[in-house]
């Protein structure tokens, strides 16, 4: 099926010096490095995992064995997919391009700045997609890079949510009650990795919740526009576009991790003027094509709260 071109214009007169698309939501969770990235991952990914049992009894002379070691692996396999699509160059005539196609009725030239607007629209689309596949994917989904990791939290017993570990607390996020949710989450924490350098990963909705109550309460962020995060106590809160409402996720940024072959994969996008190269269609020919998959090695280290469902 060909790609669909769509053009609403009655264009005349003098054209603005940009072309603007629709706002994409930040991609935060690969951006701001909130996960461990492995690279050059094209097939499969071993997560190896040790746990020691401490063996310590009461002295005695002799040597008597105790304890235990068990390794242990997990594995992540990438999955590839693509974005193909075709664009007819006649297809702008009657736009603002016109001009800088050329006079010729063969279409010589690709309207240079319609290619690099679609070329943003396109890239803003698949960080977006991307980013909400790392949390909510589903492998059996055409186009999607495989289970994502809630999906892949809520078929583990292990991980410390509702039912293990914290009381499903079955209401929406909110203002009043932002402060609550966010305790029973941080109080699941494990207290091994209380002390380490934790990602306190917030919906968007969980943390305009609580940027309400600091302002209720009288505190204010300074008014920035700079990354979404506020403090809670030690804990350092960021805002994740790509987490369903409702969503609080604690983890260790070593414990959780994002495979793929190479992450340039991921923003670069190639086209192709098909006349250049004696195709002669008048067309010109796009692909995106990347691979990704998540995983993570102690599941009894990670908490996930869903305020309002098991």
């Amino acid at each position: 099926m060909a790609t669909v071109t769509t053009v609403s214009s009655n264009y005349a007169g003098k054209v603005a010096g940009s072309i603007i698309g629709a706002a994409f939501k930040e991609a935060d969770t690969l951006r701001l490095g909130l996960l461990t990235v492995a690279q050059n991952v094209n097939f499969e990914m071993n997560l190896r995992k040790i746990a020691y049992t401490d063996g310590t009894v009461d002295y005695t002379c002799g040597h008597a064995p105790a304890g235990t070691i068990t390794l242990s692996e997990k594995k992540i396999t990438p999955k590839k997919v693509k974005n193909d699509f075709d664009i007819c160059k006649e297809d702008f005539r009657q736009t603002w391009s016109e001009d800088s196609e050329g006079a010729s009725a063969s279409n010589p030239n690709a309207p240079a700045d319609i290619m690099e607007a679609i070329s943003m629209e396109i890239l803003g689309a698949q960080a977006q997609k991307v980013d909400d596949e790392i949390w909510s994917g589903v492998n059996a989904t055409a186009g999607e890079i495989g289970d994502g990791l809630l999906v892949q939290f809520a078929a583990d017993a292990g991980i410390i949510k509702a039912g293990n570990g914290i009381t499903a607390l079955a209401a929406a996020t909110t203002e009043a009650n932002v402060e609550a949710h966010l305790k029973a989450a941080l109080s699941a924490v494990p207290v091994a990795i209380r002390r380490k350098q934790l990602t306190v990963a917030v919906s968007p909705d969980v943390f305009q919740a609580y940027s309400f109550y600091l302002i209720s309460k009288g505190i204010s962020n300074d008014g920035t526009a700079d990354e979404k995060q506020a403090k809670f106590g030690k804990y350092m809160l960021t805002e994740v576009n790509g987490l369903p409402d409702n969503t609080i996720v604690v983890f260790e940024k070593s414990n959780v991790v994002f495979a793929t072959g190479l992450l340039g994969d991921h923003n670069e996008i190639a086209l192709v003027d098909e006349d250049s190269i004696g195709l002669l269609t008048g067309q010109v020919r796009g692909k995106v094509v990347y691979n990704g998959g998540v995983g993570y090695y102690n599941s009894e280290e990670i908490v996930w709260l869903l305020t309002t469902a098991v």
